[in-house]
């Protein structure tokens, strides 16, 4: 077995307890018939509704994908998404459900009309979760936690993860001597990373790295990670870069990995694909690792939706 496979397969060694934002995806495939006589409307003749569980559960997909156990701490509403959460099944995968009847599970439903995206709707609640679901989720991650190797929190900022249960999952993993890795989301919302500060190793992409320091800008030269670093009380920060891979200040030193070359489909979970892989390589061996997570997320951008790459695919790309 090669050095590169023997590292793939090392993935499926860990136990890694997973926290997060569950988005449900649903995609509404049609076929136009033509428009409206009263109104600018396509109308169009419905053929195929799909579901897929995204967020930080396509990052449990695809750490499943890559043969790790994982238990996975989630939020849900008491409605039809919910229970899609609840009937998907996997050998390798234990779910820690936090039900919050009083919303709506996360979902954004799209509407695709002979290939072409024609509308989305997105479904948010991003209250914070009440005080007694936040007590109850910190009592099942305490429950769990030591069967662990690693906590991942991947933070869609969809209510979940308030102040508060961020700090008590931060302490109880410090007591249990467990590495944090965090990937917390800025698209629609400020950066709350500081929230973060202290955690083991950070991902994160261009624009949330310019949240925390405006003047950061990518270059071969640890320095730049200096600030990121100090305000994240953290010596490993990964930054994707999307096609121009990432860089990397892991244990004092400058890391860049290229990205696969590769016709993109759709960049949609090419992010989650790369934190998923990313949380399970060693960074022992940062270079290897970081290769493997662009390899991963290179897949990814080749299939349309919110879907894993398959694992003997990254096998043969690494050992060619």
């Amino acid at each position: 077995m090669s050095t590169a496979s023997s590292f793939v397969q090392s993935l499926g060694r860990k136990r890694v307890l997973l926290v997060g934002d569950t988005i449900v995806d649903i995609y509404v495939f049609g076929h136009a018939l033509g428009k409206s006589n009263e109104t600018p409307t396509i109308v169009a003749k419905e053929l195929e509704t799909k579901f897929s569980l995204g967020g930080a559960f396509l990052v449990a997909r695809n750490m499943l994908e890559l043969g790790a156990k994982v238990s996975f701490l989630t939020m849900i509403g008491n409605d039809e998404e919910g229970q899609c959460v609840k009937d998907f099944r996997h050998e390798r995968m234990h779910k820690l459900l936090v039900c919050d009847p009083s919303r709506r599970t996360t979902s954004k439903k799209r509407f695709w009309v002979d290939g072409y995206k024609l509308l989305q709707f997105d479904n948010l609640d991003n209250r914070p979760l009440p005080e007694n679901l936040q007590k109850s989720a910190a009592a099942q991650i305490q429950e769990v936690i030591h069967e662990h190797d690693q906590v991942v929190i991947a933070d869609y900022r969809h209510g979940l993860l308030s102040a508060a249960l961020i700090e008590s999952i931060l302490q109880m993993a410090k007591d249990a001597r467990k590495r944090v890795f965090v990937d917390s989301q800025v698209s629609q919302s400020e950066a709350n990373h500081l929230q973060y500060y202290g955690a083991d190793a950070f991902c994160l992409n261009l624009r949330e790295a310019q949240a925390i320091d405006p003047e950061f800008a990518p270059g071969d030269q640890l320095s730049r990670f200096d600030q990121l670093r100090r305000k994240l009380g953290s010596e490993e920060v990964i930054v994707k870069l999307g096609e121009e891979g990432c860089i990397a200040a892991i244990g004092g030193r400058f890391y860049r990995s290229s990205a696969l070359k590769v016709n993109a489909v759709d960049t949609c979970g090419a992010g989650d694909a790369f934190f998923a892989a990313v949380t399970l390589g060693d960074l022992e061996d940062p270079a290897e690792s970081l290769r493997v997570a662009n390899t991963w997320a290179g897949l990814a951008v080749q299939i349309h939706g919110t879907e894993p790459a398959a694992r003997e695919e990254l096998l043969r790309l690494m050992t060619n």
